[in-house]
């Protein structure tokens, strides 16, 4: 009778401690949120902003060990902002919208957690490398260009 009693409570604690690690893992998902602005020209494939890193005199001298993480990530999409480079899934940069201007500059910005964050390295222009998930589209901004 004992050992049953002893039982039926770790297996309580157990339950409860699960329950626990559940809300504050959520709690730190929607503390953590980040807002970032990036240009509405894009999603671009990750493949293709990793090859300009690998050939493009813009990325000369990048950090090595920032690419071999770049293309670990796989199939994923490519947002540009002011000094990052926004790498998220597919499914995140559909919440996001696509436009091309020829007389303006337009921005988007959106929240979002950021998952891991890496520098591109000693390169002209330095960027860091977001992997970001869980966006949520905010606004927009258009800014126009001289003379229009």
């Amino acid at each position: 009778m004992n050992k049953s009693i002893i039982i039926i409570i770790i297996l309580l604690l157990a339950v409860l401690s699960l329950v626990f690690v559940y809300s504050a893992d959520n709690n730190l998902l929607s503390e953590n949120r980040t807002e970032l602005e990036v240009s509405t020209e894009g999603p671009i494939e990750l493949s293709k902003i990793i090859e300009d890193v690998k050939t493009g005199p813009y990325y000369e001298g990048h950090d090595n060990k920032t690419l071999a993480w770049m293309e670990s990530l796989g199939d994923k999409q490519v947002f540009m902002g002011n000094g990052t480079i926004v790498v998220m899934s597919d499914y995140d940069a559909g919440k996001l919208r696509s436009e091309y201007a020829c007389d303006a500059y337009i921005t988007q910005n959106f929240e979002c957690n950021i998952v891991e964050n890496h520098s591109i390295g000693n390169v002209k222009y330095p960027k860091d490398v977001l992997l970001v998930e869980n966006v949520k589209y905010v606004d927009e901004e258009i800014h126009f260009l001289q003379g229009s």
